[in-house]
């Protein structure tokens, strides 16, 4: 058994333990981080980034000669080498030390559902409202920025800055100021693209066809004039159709798709407000991204980070709730003393996604990780049985392990005293034997014993692990059996305090219902989240590429439908736009009240519903409250 340091994130501690390793360390790195795809051994002196929240607002001297990224007050990145984690963790600077966590993605009649159309019409119809004056920033894969929706009447852009943090600059570019990676282009390089024969080749953002974030900054800024034979100018607008837009495209790694990690989030964030500040207007960051993991109560560097952000006026911020209702990653419980409970937990493919054919076994060769959160009141211990009967030692509070079982690598450490939040946290990897290898498929059984109990209430939640090409989704672990629980499904950061959190709803349907895929609140510790429901199923956008060749004798559409709170969210980003430019002094808090009392619930539901959150967005009560 081993000593837990209690300032490196449990993904950190395997890392500073095999660092010596160059075989071992280089399956933990692939663990730890969403963008380790070789197959080479990774030295100790490989630099990885980190979270890391400071005592004060200064990086230790000591360490000074690193590259420090200033996220918000107290809370930089770093690029760290491996065999200075353990160092950099007993500095008396170091409040903790967090791994960047992979994140993944999650219109014509939404708007006037919404009522939306209302706040955009002139008066004496209404009060005008289209976003002008604002910054709309979007944090997402993929915008196409030569379509119309995203262009002035006179064919300049109204993107005002995109960074894609995926390249490396050429001769005459650059990463924007106080960031070390990828390539900043303002409204100058990409008009200048416009004007050239081929934009691609001079602002160097390609997206994909139907790009993910086309199509949400579509739903929240788009102006609605790309057209097509299907899909006339003037009818899908988005809605805020005159604001100005940032776009951020995270960093990602070739195979691993539409994933980043809240690293790179964390930065794109920071970039966002900084820009909106520079030009003296109002922003609200839209993020239709996500994560599985974490303590699921607003506590991590991230949402911390976010949070802070949140206090200057004139902000907001608003995330996706995620679509993991179907996805059975929430199990809990509540124990009395001497009481156990056993979670199934299945590896190896067969989960069922409602309306789809089940996922066929499939070989898991991904990490996977689980953890179990619970009051420090409490003490409870654990351990873990493979599908062959192999079972760990008992971990309980204040001890971690490391073991085998069969030739699968399991990492468990049970930590009662948190750094970020003080509650009580069990952390489980599971991890194939080398980089060819598989878990075995079938159930492990993770048993949970309470020794002391004055709460008793646990939770668990399994990180989402696809990170590449190897798995498409059909080999991720789940819950089985009645170990899952619908409830408490939201993803991270939607759990943020001062951020808002938007689920999805089919307005189609008679009567209207969540989408079922649309994660379930409330927020680990209690508070409503989501706040409100949005518009999200079914929602048709600009498409990437659209009016381009589709390489089988046509042309790709201008627009496409898409469901997911990804579709959600930008619907509420756009109408925070609006009431940042009826009052640009707007408090995210007061931003997120107005929401909420806004919030039209519906039929038979209550204050709070965890599928609904406080109920439907309704702009137009939004904007007489401003």
């Amino acid at each position: 058994m081993g000593q837990i340091d209690h300032s490196l994130d449990p993904r950190l501690r395997r890392l500073a333990r095999t660092k010596d390793n160059p075989e071992r360390l280089r399956e933990d790195v692939s663990l730890a981080f969403a963008f380790s795809t070789t197959d080479e051994p990774q030295p100790a002196t490989t630099q990885k980034s980190v979270l890391v929240l400071l005592a004060s607002d200064q990086p230790p001297s000591d360490f000074s000669h690193l590259n420090w990224t200033k996220i918000v007050e107290r809370i930089y990145t770093v690029d760290l080498p491996v065999n200075l984690f353990d160092a950099l963790a007993k500095s008396t600077s170091v409040q903790y030390i967090e791994a960047g966590r992979p994140v993944w993605q999650e219109l014509d009649s939404s708007i006037p559902e919404a009522l939306i159309d209302q706040v955009r019409a002139l008066p004496p119809g209404g009060p005008g409202l289209k976003g002008d004056g604002v910054v709309v920033g979007v944090i997402d894969f993929g915008l196409d920025f030569t379509l119309n929706d995203f262009r002035n009447t006179d064919g300049s852009t109204r993107v005002a800055f995109m960074w894609d943090q995926s390249l490396i600059p050429l001769t005459g570019e650059a990463s924007p100021a106080n960031h070390s990676h990828g390539v900043e282009y303002d409204a100058a390089a990409i008009n200048a693209a416009l004007a050239s024969g081929n934009p691609f080749a001079i602002v160097r953002h390609q997206p994909d066809a139907g790009s993910h974030g086309t199509h949400v900054t579509s739903t929240a800024a788009g102006n609605g004039e790309s057209a097509d034979p299907s899909f006339p100018a003037g009818q899908f607008i988005g809605a805020a159709p005159e604001a100005t837009i940032i776009f951020v495209q995270p960093n990602r790694s070739p195979g691993i798709g539409s994933f980043t990690d809240s690293i790179r989030i964390a930065a794109a964030i920071a970039y966002i407000f900084e820009k909106a500040e520079e030009m003296g207007m109002p922003c609200v960051v839209n993020m239709s991204l996500g994560q599985n993991g974490g303590s699921h109560d607003g506590e991590s560097v991230v949402e911390r980070a976010i949070d802070r952000h949140l206090e200057t006026p004139g902000r907001a911020f608003v995330v996706a709730a995620g679509n993991e209702h179907v996805w059975r990653g929430h199990a809990s419980g509540k124990l009395a003393q001497g009481q156990s409970k056993t979670l199934d937990w299945r590896v190896g493919g067969g989960l069922q996604i409602p309306g789809r054919p089940p996922f066929p076994p499939r070989p898991d060769r991904t990490p996977n990780e689980l953890e179990i959160w619970y009051s420090s009141k409490d003490r409870m211990r654990v351990r873990l049985t493979d599908p062959a009967g192999n079972t760990s030692n008992w971990v309980e509070p204040g001890q971690s392990d490391q073991v085998n079982l069969g030739n699968d690598q399991i990492f468990i450490v049970s930590e009662r005293f948190t750094a970020l939040n003080g509650d009580a946290q069990i952390y489980i990897e599971m991890s194939p034997p080398g980089v060819s290898g598989t878990l075995q498929s079938g159930s492990w059984l993770v048993e949970l014993e309470a020794l002391d109990v004055v709460d008793g209430r646990f939770d668990a939640f399994i990180e989402r692990d696809v990170r590449d090409n190897r798995n498409n989704f059909a080999d991720q672990s789940f819950f089985g059996g009645t170990s899952f629980d619908p409830a408490m499904t939201l993803g991270t950061p939607a759990t943020c305090r001062r951020g808002l959190a938007v689920a999805n709803y089919d307005h189609r349907a008679i009567p209207q219902v969540p989408n079922i895929s649309s994660s379930r609140g409330p927020a680990r510790d209690g508070r409503e989240k989501p706040e409100v429901a949005a518009p999200g199923t079914g929602i048709i956008a600009a498409h990437a590429l659209g009016g381009r060749p589709n390489g089988t004798g046509g042309n790709w559409p201008i627009r496409v439908a898409k469901s997911g709170t990804s579709m959600a969210a930008p619907h509420v980003s756009g109408v925070c736009a609006l009431m940042l430019e009826q009052d640009p002094t707007l408090s995210a808090v007061q931003i997120r009240a107005m929401l909420i009392t806004a919030a039209s619930p519906s039929m038979g539901i209550l204050a709070f519903d965890p599928a609904w959150g406080c109920g439907r967005l309704d702009a137009d009560a939004a904007i007489n409250l401003v």
